[in-house]
């Protein structure tokens, strides 16, 4: 059975809309296809007024509908902890413990995911979103583990 979509809400005081029609199957695929369409058009929307100014990159998770954002946290959670516990078994002292390391990968994930949505690179594709958040988490890892060695250095 296919149906229509259509989307088109704005939530946010002087958003430009973009209106999307989408025929979709109704299968387990089409809430992967939903997500893609759902992000290509929070992509496109822009944010107003003391949006821009306060925080450009929030109209990127206020349109995320909460089992969205709970989806990729537990997500993401999941992968961070495993990394977490494996850069523990490797860093021992010079790391931050496997619960530290979890916070920071998530951490590290968002923030990479948002920077680039405000740098324009498009998270629509969730492969790219994925890499870009992997690459910022490891990143900002090793950003924190090479100060916290530097630390150590200067304090002995």
């Amino acid at each position: 059975m296919n149906r229509l979509m259509l989307c088109m809400d704005g939530r946010l005081p002087g958003e430009r809309l973009m209106t999307t029609f989408a025929l979709m199957l109704f299968n387990p695929a089409s809430k992967t296809k939903r997500l893609i369409h759902k992000l290509s058009r929070i992509q496109q929307t822009v944010p107003r007024g003391a949006w821009r100014v306060a925080a450009p990159w929030v109209g990127m998770f206020l349109h995320l509908d909460t089992t969205w954002l709970l989806f990729a946290f537990l997500i993401i959670a999941g992968f961070g902890f495993f990394f977490g516990a494996a850069l523990d078994a490797i860093m021992k002292e010079n790391g931050f413990g496997p619960t530290g390391n979890t916070l920071l990968f998530i951490f590290g994930f968002f923030a990479a995911v948002t920077v680039a949505s405000k740098h324009g690179i498009s998270v629509s594709d969730l492969r790219l979103a994925v890499a870009c958040g992997l690459g910022g988490a490891f990143f900002f890892i090793s950003l924190l583990a090479l100060i916290k060695a530097g630390m150590a250095r200067l304090g002995s």
